[in-house]
């Protein structure tokens, strides 16, 4: 799944560990003008485990995450 957030594009996934024990959800993120020089937020990963959640919420959860972070990283002032 991807979605765009302030000049971000942020590519989330989601898949169960080699146990099949936890959700490993990873988010890229990068910029949609090119400028990599000019730097993004850290890509954001979150581990969960299956019992409690289903896919689609950690997705939501990563994105959320995803999502405050270039916010974060905007109100410092490094856009």
């Amino acid at each position: 799944m991807s979605f765009e957030h302030r000049g971000f594009r942020v590519t989330a996934d989601a898949a169960a560990d080699e146990l099949g024990v936890q959700w490993v959800c990873h988010a890229v993120i990068e910029r949609t003008d090119g400028h990599k020089e000019k730097g993004a937020p850290v890509d954001v990963e979150l581990i969960v485990p299956r019992a409690k959640i289903d896919p689609l919420m950690a997705i939501s959860a990563l994105e959320h995450r995803a999502r405050t972070a270039i916010d974060d990283w905007h109100d410092r002032g490094q856009a």
